[in-house]
């Protein structure tokens, strides 16, 4: 297992597994299962080398906190299993869905404590706000994320979905004033090409390496590390290798990764397995992240234990920087 290094408020480094348990659903999980069920999940990741659980306030209305805060509290496993939540997400109760800002600093504060009610840990391990509302100025938000971290009840802090420009901008200001700087950056990263106007949803921001490589560069310029979500492009891959699904009958999540830029992808995947037995295009589509020159780690979501297992079996599998640069080497006018 690989490892990302996220600095801590008290200046020291928390070390979180690359392979990151996607916890959104494991409320879902708990209530039809049973709370054993969703911990045997978790057990199994751990045992099989993880210690890092990606959650936030708004998943599962509430849920899946809970279920992480009744994990830590049964295996008493503060200190030894590493959490990171959300807040500030869009309100979604509205007309204005996903464009009505919950980013004040009163909806910040209420959701940083509500999540440290539910998960009842001493401090929370990373705390980050889910998206960014440009007209705020970065002083303001970051003044409000330092307030949050004066509390001692969180050892870092991070945002999700904001520009690199604006990461710039907001660490600056908070080294000006001796402030807790943004250790740590969520966005959409996959292997996969991910396009803009299908992906519909303007509030996210999202890598593209071979086709827009302008964010890829920022990142190598300012090595922030990286979580990346939707990280196994809803399973594409995985669902063309094992033959359960064709380009032509691909599911609702994934039809809007069928292009020519994919397909050239899933090329290289399929020749990189063919000559490399027992690899799979699982494990070649997360080590491309947890490889790449840019630190990052996969947050990948599993809703049995087939899933689960499927992803930690490339728990230790790398690949080497050129074999990082041979899979972005595709050809996009063969399957134009």
């Amino acid at each position: 297992m690989q490892y990302l290094t996220v600095k801590t408020l008290d200046g020291g480094e928390l070390h979180l597994s690359k392979l990151i348990f996607g916890a959104a659903g494991i409320g879902r999980i708990a209530k039809a299962q049973g709370n054993e069920a969703a911990f045997a999940m978790i057990d199994k990741y751990r045992e099989m080398g993880g210690n890092f659980l990606d959650s936030a306030r708004s998943y599962g209305g509430g849920t899946s906190e809970q279920t992480v805060g009744d994990y830590m509290q049964a295996r008493q496993a503060e200190g030894k299993c590493y959490v990171l939540t959300k807040g500030g997400f869009p309100d979604l109760d509205s007309e204005f869905r996903m464009i009505r800002y919950r980013t004040s600093r009163e909806a910040i504060l209420g959701d940083f404590f509500t999540s440290y009610d539910r998960l009842r840990m001493k401090k929370i391990d990373v705390y980050i706000l889910h998206r960014d509302d440009k007209t705020l100025p970065v002083s303001y938000i970051m003044d409000t994320l330092d307030i949050i971290a004066k509390t001692g009840l969180v050892r870092a802090i991070g945002v999700s979905n904001w520009s690199m420009d604006r990461i710039r901008e907001a660490n600056a200001y908070a080294r000006s004033k001796g402030q807790a700087e943004i250790a740590i950056s969520e966005i959409q990263w996959s292997y996969a090409y991910t396009d803009f106007a299908r992906r519909a949803d303007a509030t996210l921001s999202i890598m593209n390496p071979i086709t827009e490589p302008s964010l890829y560069q920022q990142y190598l310029e300012t090595p922030v590390p990286v979580i990346a979500f939707t990280a196994q492009a809803s399973g594409l891959f995985s669902y063309l290798y094992s033959g359960k699904e064709t380009w032509e009958t691909l599911g609702r999540r994934r039809q809007m990764y069928n292009c020519a830029e994919n397909k050239a992808k899933y090329a290289k995947i399929l020749e990189y397995c063919d000559t490399h037995p027992g690899v799979t295009a699982t494990m070649v589509a997360n080590a491309y992240l947890t490889c790449n020159k840019v630190e990052t780690g996969v947050i990948f979501g599993s809703s049995n234990m087939d899933q689960l297992l499927d992803t930690m079996a490339g728990a230790d599998f790398e690949l080497t920087p050129e074999e990082v640069e041979w899979l972005d080497d595709i050809d996009i006018e063969k399957y134009l």
